[in-house]
């Protein structure tokens, strides 16, 4: 009798079983006749794909065991000592991993672990005897869907990878070399069209979250987006590779991959209109204008779930602060376990000078050197001056938590995190930093009106996503009109007046900078930025100084409470992170490549 491990994947998250190109592990599971006898145990593991798959580069799902991948991009401090990112952001990525990884920022092995309990379910789900053919079809499409995302992410973080269309038994040849990115473009591209034809436009209320045509449509377009960006697009590779340069690099700067680009969000925005999917504007302010309910609108964007703007999310409704997800993004005090996780992950200066002021113009905020502090009256008018995403996504040292007005844990009064890089006149030192944990203030993103729930449903492809892609795409292929058109309806819905440059490069920075706001801790930048090799990529972003704001407060007071017990307050480098560009992929774990089978990317 056979024997599946795909009703336990969800325990392989965390533990050590076979990989998909070994010989698969037959001991301690279900009799696979027993997972598809019934329509019920079938969905049950169809789900418990979804909670593998759908959980990559979130905490849980990524290889380093603690942190956010914002930790390794310039959005929020490296962490605890103890911490992947930590480790990363001093030393660089490894083929031997660190802190619960395989290698690499990636758990490679939970990647083919995931994909054959994949293709395990659309291998026998045609077994179900009180399934209709209808719902079989559609089941194998999610499931193939489910392979498209898994491959995306691969194909973003290494390149070429091994293509497998099938699962394997103890008896099969069980090796296979890397694809070239051509291929994988063409096999990821392949799985989304077929799904595409087989999965509804929408589900009912019960079944929000599964994979639909716009869900695939989304990872159609994410992979066409990254095959289109200098890093893949380009006549060499960032490293020579040698005879395999074309695991890494197309060979040849193609224009005409930014086309396939657009092509593929238009037809994610042309299923949103028949789906009811919308960017949330509720302001009436109308295309073009500031949106003046722009706070409340971004908050339910980003933290309500099932709301207007997600195309897909991670569904989950786990309380416990023992989930990872939890655990490094919730801030308040309702999550008090681990709360040192949480606490040594505040936000760097790097990421804070990316908003806007409210009326879209510059903040003049203090930079490392200067010769004086600033006043603390000053940093009090900082704030109430920023955009409201920066309200949204941050309670301020000093400040009330303003996505959860009323409620005592999230206001000032309860916030009994403390600490913040700030010191009493006692041991002032301008203008040396202090400490690198809290920065100016805690995240906040993903808990709009939460209360005292801890859990939220991070969104994998939102709306949003969908016009900025759009408004790269267009502003590559030559079009600075139609980028502009799909760029401001994010900017204006944020409440800012329109963005009028017309320059490619200038148009091209504003464009990455409102991904960087827009996105921020949505596993979205540590990509973006590598995939656009930019020129400052060591200078302040993955790596080079990481900066955070330091505050003198009155001697005897308790920070963080009132903002006017600020006296004084300046920027400062607090730690130096580690680059180096064989970094632009991760890296393969050291046992796959002693098997000979694969090649591992350059520079490791």
């Amino acid at each position: 009798m056979k024997k599946i491990a795909i009703i336990f994947i969800a325990a392989a998250i965390a533990s050590s079983c076979s990989l998909f190109l070994e010989k698969p592990d037959t001991t301690g599971t279900v009799d696979q006749e027993a997972v598809f006898s019934s329509a019920k145990n079938a969905q049950s593991a169809l789900m418990t794909c979804y909670l593998a798959v759908l959980r990559h580069g979130w905490p849980g799902g990524m290889g380093i065991g603690h942190s956010t991948l914002g930790a390794l991009s310039g959005e929020v401090c490296r962490g605890c000592n103890w911490h992947g990112s930590y480790k990363i952001s001093q030393h660089g990525l490894t083929v031997t991993g660190d802190d619960g990884s395989d290698a690499g920022a990636d758990h490679y092995g939970n990647n083919w672990r995931f994909i054959r309990a994949c293709y395990l379910f659309m291998e026998n789900v045609d077994n179900v005897a009180d399934l209709t053919a209808e719902e079989k079809a559609v089941m194998k499409a999610e499931a193939q869907a489910l392979v498209a995302y898994r491959y995306m992410g691969m194909f973003y973080r290494y390149g070429g990878v091994p293509i497998v269309r099938c699962s394997f038994n103890a008896s099969d040849d069980l090796t296979a070399g890397r694809a070239t990115l051509e291929e994988m473009v063409a096999f990821i591209t392949g799985l989304c069209d077929d799904a595409v034809k087989v999965l509804p436009v929408k589900w009912d209320a019960a079944n929000v979250g599964r994979m639909t045509k716009g869900a695939v449509l989304a990872i159609k377009a994410r992979t066409l987006q990254f095959a289109a960006r200098p890093l893949f697009n380009s006549d060499k590779p960032y490293l020579d590779n040698g005879a395999h340069n074309d695991l890494i690099c197309f060979g040849k700067a193609d224009p005409e991959r930014w086309k396939a680009a657009i092509d593929a969000n238009e037809e994610v925005l042309k299923w949103a209109v028949d789906a009811g999917v919308e960017l949330i504007n509720t302001g009436g302010a109308g295309i073009g204008k500031p949106n003046p309910n722009a706070f409340d609108d971004y908050g339910r964007a980003t933290s309500t779930p099932s709301n207007p703007e997600i195309i897909l999310a991670y569904k989950m409704n786990n309380n416990s602060g023992y989930e990872p997800i939890v655990n490094y993004l919730n801030c308040s005090p309702y999550q008090n376990h681990y709360r040192y996780d949480t606490d040594c992950s505040g936000i760097l200066t790097n990421h804070l000078e990316q908003y806007w002021a409210s009326d879209g113009s510059e903040i003049d905020w203090p930079t490392v050197g200067e010769k004086m502090p600033r006043p603390g009256s000053e940093w009090m008018a900082k704030v109430a001056s920023l955009e409201p995403r920066a309200r949204a996504d941050i309670k301020f040292g000093g400040h009330d938590s303003e996505n959860n007005p009323g409620d005592y844990y999230w206001m000032n009064s309860g916030w009994n995190r403390g600490g913040y890089a700030a010191v009493t006149m006692k041991n002032g030192s301008f203008p040396d930093p202090v400490n690198d944990e809290r920065g100016c203030g805690e995240r906040t993103k993903f808990y709009y009106h939460a209360g005292n729930r801890l859990w939220f449903e991070p969104p994998l492809f939102r709306l949003a996503e969908t016009y900025l892609n759009l408004a790269e795409a267009y502003n590559e292929y030559g079009n600075p009109q139609k980028a502009l058109e799909n760029l401001n309806m994010v900017h204006n819905r944020a409440g800012l007046p329109s963005i009028t440059e017309t320059g490619k490069e200038k148009l091209r920075a504003l464009i990455q900078r409102e991904m960087a706001v827009e996105l921020f801790q949505e596993v979205h930048r540590y990509f973006d930025v590598k995939h656009w090799k930019r020129a400052d990529i060591a200078d302040g972003i993955c790596g080079g100084p990481m900066r955070m704001l330091q505050f003198l407060v009155m001697e005897g007071s308790t920070w963080p409470y009132p903002a006017k017990n600020v006296q004084q307050w300046w920027d400062a480098v607090v730690y130096n992170a580690y680059w180096s560009d064989s970094m632009y992929l991760e890296p393969f774990p050291q046992d796959e490549i002693n098997k000979g089978s694969i090649t591992q990317n350059p520079g490791y």
